[in-house]
């Protein structure tokens, strides 16, 4: 995955949980040490697929970390 894109990753990751970018970690898990609720997984789902100009697909929603989400994202956009 190229690095612009994991910028924008971070980006909205920050966005959505209102962190400073600095904490954010791709290893994080979005649920236990982001605190994202199943809305803001939402948000994060929409705000990715706005940012990236791409339809994601649902399965998405359901990884556990950002590392996990790139490694998805890479695969889907490969298609």
């Amino acid at each position: 995955m190229d690095n612009d894109t994991q910028e924008k990753v971070l980006k909205v990751l920050k966005r959505v949980t209102g962190n400073n970018i600095k904490q954010i970690d791709l290893e994080s898990d979005l649920k236990s040490q982001l605190s994202l609720d199943s809305i803001q997984i939402v948000e994060l789902f929409a705000a990715l697929e706005k940012e990236l100009n791409t339809e994601l697909p649902l399965q998405l929603m359901t990884v556990k970390t950002g590392k996990a989400f790139l490694e998805m994202l890479e695969e889907q956009l490969k298609q």
